[in-house]
């Protein structure tokens, strides 16, 4: 099973069309988010984009590979976190990933999460990207608090980043309509609570 701390992250080429490539991949994301593993096609794809089928089929070779393209890249904004404090980056992470949530990327690859956990065989490489992408962030921001000393080194630390996570999925998920137009101000209010019981957690875990 793959270590979500240490997940691949696969390189990316050179695009072969200016413009194109950013299309494509919100594209196969939007797809994805409705139509699901089984009903995802490049095709598809390829029209909701607005491009030829050549244009897609020139820079991925089949939708395993353009799925993991599409997540790697959406996963970034989340993973850039480093305010120079422990609580800083929690926060921000937190706020990351929820803002990430409300938008139709963040659904599909919720979706993506969903199917290979249900899924009887294997869907492809790129739900393994999906399972370690936001661990791997959080993994970087234990590292550098451990090395800092600001992270006692036996913190119960998988156990509480993944409540982190699981608070910011259940909020996101509990969200319809208008309710999901949050402002930054609006999302950065619901992950403080969030990450103050994580902290306290901590502290009380520890002797």
């Amino acid at each position: 099973m793959t270590d979500p701390f240490h997940a691949p992250r696969p390189a990316r080429g050179r695009p072969r069309k200016e413009g194109a490539e950013q299309r494509i991949l919100e594209a196969a994301l939007e797809e994805y988010a409705e139509r699901g593993w089984s009903g995802f096609t490049m095709d598809a794809v390829a029209r909701r984009a607005g491009v030829g089928k050549s244009t897609v089929y020139l820079r991925w070779s089949d939708k395993d590979s353009l799925l993991t393209d599409a997540v790697t890249t959406r996963s970034q904004d989340i993973e850039q976190v480093d305010t120079g404090s422990l609580r800083g980056d929690l926060e921000r992470l937190a706020a990351n990933l929820f803002r990430y949530l409300l938008d139709p990327a963040g659904w599909a690859t919720l979706r993506m999460a969903m199917e290979a956990a249900i899924a009887p065989t294997p869907l492809g490489s790129f739900t393994e990207v999906v399972s370690g992408q936001h661990l791997g962030a959080a993994g970087e921001i234990v590292q550098t608090h451990l090395e800092a000393g600001t992270l006692p080194t036996d913190a119960p630390v998988r156990t509480l980043v993944e409540c982190l996570y699981g608070a910011v999925i259940v909020q996101a998920l509990s969200l319809a309509g208008d309710d999901r137009k949050l402002t930054d101000e609006d999302i950065e209010e619901r992950v403080r609570p969030i990450v103050d019981l994580v902290l306290d957690s901590l502290r009380t875990a520890q002797p």
